[in-house]
């Protein structure tokens, strides 16, 4: 009977050892679809319709000779490259601090008017703020260069 019992226990012990991987990867292929959703109703996605082009931008000026079609190229190839590799950087970074059903949540929040609203004037914002942080930084080292020389510190 404990031979059994023994029996009954490794094989259950070994299905759910099978199971949960398979369970964890579907778990984790929707956290990513989730996430992807939510960072697109979001606006968060569309830093890469900003951040590539900047940096194919920097980039042409140091590569003036290649030609305008590999650049366009170029460009769709890096914006998908980008899109895709974000999600996957940012789901582990997700999953520490928000639950599949708190970004099922969100996506409501994002599908409803306010967030459509709130989702499409955030890439705006973004740039704005990033803006204004870079003024408000630069005024920040003013200051604390005033203050060092005022210490004597040159």
């Amino acid at each position: 009977m404990k031979k059994s019992l023994l029996s009954v226990a490794l094989c259950v012990m070994t299905l759910l050892i099978g199971i949960s991987p398979a369970s964890a990867q579907g778990q984790n292929k929707e956290y990513q679809e989730t996430l992807h959703k939510m960072l697109l109703l979001s606006g968060g996605l569309a830093t890469v319709d900003t951040m590539v082009p900047q940096i194919i931008g920097m980039m042409k000026q140091q590569s003036p000779s290649v030609s305008e079609a590999t650049w366009n190229a170029v460009m769709e190839k890096a914006k998908q490259f980008f899109s895709d590799n974000l999600v996957k950087v940012y789901v582990p970074i997700y999953q520490k601090h928000l639950t599949l059903d708190d970004l099922k949540k969100i996506v409501a929040f994002y599908e409803s008017p306010v967030g459509k609203k709130l989702g499409a004037v955030t890439p705006a914002i973004t740039m704005e703020g990033m803006t204004a942080g870079q003024q408000l930084g630069m005024e920040l080292v003013t200051l604390i260069q005033r203050e060092l020389d005022a210490h004597g510190n040159k």
